[in-house]
């Protein structure tokens, strides 16, 4: 992995405008899943940060409150991750609290694995000790990481409504 030290965890912003868009875009040219990014494949980088800001203050019928937080190394988005602060519907079974996604070119550098480190680290702050994340089951890379991170494989779910996707579910349990 690149220097640690010049890596930082932190909820985007209005700065950052301009590379969120970059990352997205590497996301769309190479057909690639946006997992913990929440709706912003829809929408333009500032559109997507006021929903990020109002979201981790109230709840909608079809989205829960969550945490959204970046990777960066200087001004450069390495990876997204969000923290759902509860489950319903979906997430229950197929989605869980944590999404993340790691940018394209950044890949195999440990990006995916720290930045689920410091997430785990602010679920723990903010009390939530037992974390439901899944992934594809052909994602070992997902799988690997999780499981570095003391996820403990629960099952394997498809979701047929949906994506018509099978699923890994695993628990990370911080109360330890």
């Amino acid at each position: 992995m690149d220097c640690v030290k010049d890596i930082e965890f932190r909820k985007p912003n209005f700065n950052d405008i301009n590379e969120i868009e970059l990352f997205k875009q590497e996301f769309i040219d190479t057909n690639g899943s946006m997992d913990g990014t929440g709706k912003l494949r829809n929408l333009s980088a500032e559109e997507w940060l006021r929903l990020n800001q109002k979201m981790e203050h109230e709840s909608t019928s079809k989205l829960v409150r969550y945490l959204q937080y970046g990777l960066f190394r200087g001004k450069r988005l390495l990876g997204l991750i969000d923290i759902r602060l509860e489950l319903r519907g979906y997430l229950v079974e197929f989605g869980g609290h944590i999404g993340y996604s790691v940018r394209p070119s950044e890949r195999r550098k440990g990006y995916g694995k720290l930045m689920l480190q410091k997430a785990l680290e602010v679920c723990k702050e903010i009390n939530l000790n037992k974390v439901l994340i899944t992934c594809l089951e052909d994602n070992i890379a997902s799988a690997k990481i999780i499981e570095a991170c003391g996820g403990v494989y629960e099952k394997t779910v498809f979701d047929e409504k949906n994506y018509q996707e099978r699923l890994k579910r695993y628990w990370i349990n911080l109360d330890k």
